[in-house]
């Protein structure tokens, strides 16, 4: 069955049955091909809806092809499968059969090394997003620190504002006092002046 139908049975989008196709093929499974309009086309089998159920399973788990593959590896060997088969078709060679035990050693360590790359990336994401947050942490903190700065600036301000007025009233009073303290000396000069007129008639 062609992709389309495929994507129906499997209750997924044709793009997301071309992306599994897509990683499975770089992984050496092969799927069935034929032609359509002049065109080669994925020729899908009952035997495969399973497998496209379990990776897209694992896609929704994961959200995420790559570590939805690596963690299928560990558990079903797709192309531990697929060689098993290619073991089946070949004739009995020792030279042939030490090439497949090379290929499943490399396999394995390609295997390996994309599964410590992934954990290395997943490193490096946790990284940025803590980095992120202590970025935002320290804006935060900047932001409170030069709010209370102004606070800081305008109180100074004020204070200053209320010393001057306060020197200015200081000032007054001292101006009040003295002027007070000079018309109470005066004050007895004016009445003994005004009780020798009136005894003298002046």
């Amino acid at each position: 069955m062609l992709t389309k139908e495929f994507a129906q049975r499997v209750d997924l989008s044709e793009k997301q049955v071309r992306k599994i196709v897509q990683h499975l093929e770089e992984r050496g499974y092969h799927l069935n091909k034929t032609e359509y309009r002049g065109r080669e086309a994925t020729d899908f089998t009952e035997e495969d809806i399973e497998l496209f159920n379990e990776i897209a399973e694992k896609v929704k788990q994961t959200n995420s092809y790559e570590l939805a593959f690596d963690e299928l590896e560990q558990e079903k060997d797709f192309l531990q499968v697929l060689v098993k088969d290619e073991d089946e078709q070949l004739p009995a060679d020792p030279n042939v059969s030490n090439l497949m035990s090379e290929l499943r050693t490399e396999i394995q360590q390609m295997r390996e090394e994309r599964h410590m790359l992934g954990q290395m990336i997943n490193q490096v994401h946790q990284q940025q997003n803590e980095l992120k947050k202590l970025q935002d942490q320290m804006t935060s903190k900047l932001d409170d620190n030069t709010k209370s700065l102004k606070e800081l600036q305008t109180s100074a301000s004020d204070i200053q504002s209320t010393q001057s007025d306060m020197q200015k009233l200081q000032k007054e009073q001292g101006e009040l006092a003295k002027n007070t303290s000079k018309l109470l000396e005066e004050q007895p000069k004016q009445e003994n002046k005004g009780f020798f007129a009136r005894l003298f008639g002046l």
